[in-house]
């Protein structure tokens, strides 16, 4: 709402000087930010709650990985939306901003150390995936079922769809500061 807001009333938002607060700037970024975590987030528990269901299998720990992959997730949401507003608010510097503040790149935003944490969460969502897929991948497909009916093709599809999805996120580190 301030974010649209700002396009009526530049600096205020119903006469309240909230632009001082929260410049354009910043409400822009924590909407694309959060919708996207959001997004990530929503993926990321679809696959811990469909990795189960479908190989009929939980690894020991499991549930351990996925409190650390939450936290985890909780320290980048809270590090970078902080880190993003004090770097708008330059009180960083361009080399502290571009590693815990904001980075100045649409949808990567968040400071370097950021974004090699969440690489780091995505790369432990694919090890807590792989742990729970695995057996069903081992699995020989019954004879008596139809290869229409074997579910050997979705394990599969499923395991590199999580690859892919931790994997692609590391193109966004292949860029420098400068």
């Amino acid at each position: 709402v301030v974010t649209a807001h700002n396009g009526v009333e530049d600096e205020g938002f119903y006469g309240i000087p909230i632009g001082e607060y929260l410049p354009y700037s910043v409400t822009r970024t924590w909407h694309m930010h959060v919708g996207l975590i959001w997004i990530a987030t929503a993926w990321l528990a679809a696959g811990l709650f469909i990795g189960p269901l479908v190989s009929n299998h939980e690894p020991k720990y499991q549930r351990l990985g996925v409190n650390v992959l939450f936290g985890a997730l909780l320290l980048v949401v809270v590090g970078s939306l902080s880190g993003e507003w004090l770097s708008v608010k330059n009180f960083m510097s361009d080399t502290v901003s571009f590693y815990l503040g904001h980075q100045g790149y649409e949808y990567v935003e968040l400071g370097r150390i950021w974004q090699l944490a969440l690489m780091a969460g995505l790369l432990l969502w694919l090890v807590l995936m792989l742990r729970v897929l695995w057996p069903a991948l081992r699995q020989m497909p019954d004879s008596s079922a139809s290869q229409a009916n074997s579910q050997r093709h979705l394990v599969t599809l499923l395991a590199v769809a999580t690859g892919a999805i931790a994997l692609f996120y590391g193109a966004g580190l292949t860029w420098g500061q400068h």
